[in-house]
């Protein structure tokens, strides 16, 4: 199940979720089989995809409108532009002069963050009263019909402000912020589509022309390479007609060729420090490349980080939180993009605890999961957890839209959440464990992250490693 608006850098957040559905349930058989949501699914002529999924529960609608593009399709030394011309289209339309957001508010719009843009796409989303659709639908074509109509020397500057404080806020002034970068750059070499992340250093944006955002996306900002997903209080058959009439004379783009996205492969373990003097306490992480969304392993790697990791019964909870005191919390589970992904553990020591007796045990408990039994009731325990949120995570109308665009978009499906979901209740212990072997035998990143000048306190010091720590923060070095 995917989380709404979560990314690969959010991995921690989406962890902590099976945290919180995490209940002393037992050892129960797998509840029964989920219902997916209702939809309607109209092609245009043009290409444009719409999902409608009528609710008449309040009156309130959610329009999503996805855009088949992100910071995999940049190019390398261009870094960062599907990012910035998310913040350029926000700023009007030939129609509307004035931010989207600001005339959204206008109507009674709310939303928790307008746009977003991940390694795979861009989306553009709001909530507004039922009598607003048509309004909404009216100005969203109007950007999709001329994208990047406000961008000029002035937008530029705005949106790269706004970009840079985004950068301090998530990345610059969050302790360990650089963290999720630097991993993706470890686990994807120079080259791959995902070694370029949706936000990266502000420096990179200076220069950037109305012409390079303009030769960067406008290619993508096509009704062919869109979906406008609609969730609320609306009649299906009205609001078809209003995307047919605003959409339908918008003209079909030509693709451009995407870049191949291989599966990567580390040559050896790669062993990376992080120092940060905002910290107190260190962290570990592991990470290996995982499974896509639309991958059959993902259900398996899903199930792995549930066996591994849920509270109270997760075999490297109970053996470093429970048994030997070593650690608060172990986090995990598989975050997946489009055509790949990234396994992650995050184990959070206790005070004093040993980084090098920690990685000891996890390599132990991981690396006899392709050779271990493993017990049905811990699949079972999975499909509990992984059921009650597919269930509960649906409650909102920007979770319906924006699962069912993502289903749309990544496997031709907007139902493929609950497929996923009930097929992962015939998930055996054989499948785990090939999987484990797949993916989990394979190098893979060791990251110790730390305080400011204590590199006593990093794993196994004794290997080699590098240290990642950026030049504001420290000079970067290697331990040969």
């Amino acid at each position: 199940m995917r989380r709404t608006f979560s990314t690969i850098g959010r991995l921690a957040v989406d962890a902590a979720a099976l945290v919180v559905l995490a209940r002393p349930l037992g050892a129960q058989a797998p509840t029964a089989a989920i219902r997916p949501l209702a939809y309607t699914r109209v092609a245009l002529s043009n290409g444009l995809v719409a999902l409608f999924n009528e609710d008449h529960s309040s009156p309130t609608v959610v329009v999503d409108v996805w855009y088949h593009i992100g910071s995999k399709d940049d190019r390398p030394g261009r870094t960062g532009l599907a990012h910035f011309c998310e913040h350029v289209m926000g700023q009007g339309s030939p129609h509307v002069d004035q931010p989207q957001s600001a005339f959204y508010r206008s109507l009674g719009g709310t939303s928790p963050h307008t746009a977003n843009t991940t390694e795979d796409i861009t989306h553009f989303y709001v909530s507004v009263p039922s009598s607003a659709l048509e309004t909404v639908l009216w100005a969203e074509s109007d950007r999709m019909a001329s994208p990047l109509a406000h961008v000029d020397s002035a937008t530029i500057a705005g949106a790269r402000a706004v970009i840079a404080r985004e950068r301090e806020q998530n990345v610059e002034n969050f302790p360990f912020g650089v963290y999720r970068e630097v991993t993706i750059g470890a686990l994807f070499p120079e080259g791959h589509p995902y070694h370029l992340v949706p936000l990266p250093p502000v420096a990179d944006l200076y220069g950037a022309t109305a012409s390079d955002l303009e030769q960067a996306c406008l290619p993508y900002y096509v009704p062919n390479n869109a979906v406008v997903s609609i969730s609320g209080d609306f009649d299906t058959k009205v609001a078809r007609g209003w995307v047919e009439h605003y959409f339908g004379t918008i003209k079909r783009g030509a693709m451009p060729a995407r870049a191949p996205s291989t599966t990567p492969t580390l040559a050896s373990d790669t062993r990376m420090v992080l120092e940060d003097p905002r910290a107190n306490q260190p962290r570990i992480h592991f990470a290996w490349v995982g499974a896509a969304f639309a991958a059959p392993d993902r259900l398996a790697l899903n199930a792995i980080g549930s066996i591994l990791t849920l509270p109270r019964f997760g075999r490297l909870t109970k053996l470093l939180v429970d048994e030997r005191k070593l650690a608060t919390n172990v986090l995990g589970g598989n975050s997946d993009l489009e055509t790949s992904g990234v396994f992650e553990l995050i184990v959070f020591p206790r005070p004093g605890a040993s980084l090098s007796a920690i990685e000891t045990l996890v390599d132990s408990v991981v690396g006899s999961l392709p050779t271990s039994p493993i017990a049905q009731r811990e699949i079972d325990r999975f499909n509990n957890y992984n059921t009650d949120s597919a269930v509960t995570w649906l409650q909102t109308r920007f979770a319906r839209a924006d699962t069912l665009a993502h289903g749309e978009v990544f496997a031709h499906d907007p139902v493929a959440y609950a497929k996923q979901v009930n097929a992962a209740r015939t998930l055996t212990p054989a499948q785990v464990q090939r999987a484990a072997a797949a993916y989990l035998a394979k190098p893979h990143v060791v990251f110790s992250l730390v305080p400011a000048g204590k590199l006593d306190l990093i794993s196994k010091p004794e290997l080699p490693y590098t240290n990642v720590t950026p030049a504001s923060s420290g000079a970067r070095q290697r331990r040969p």
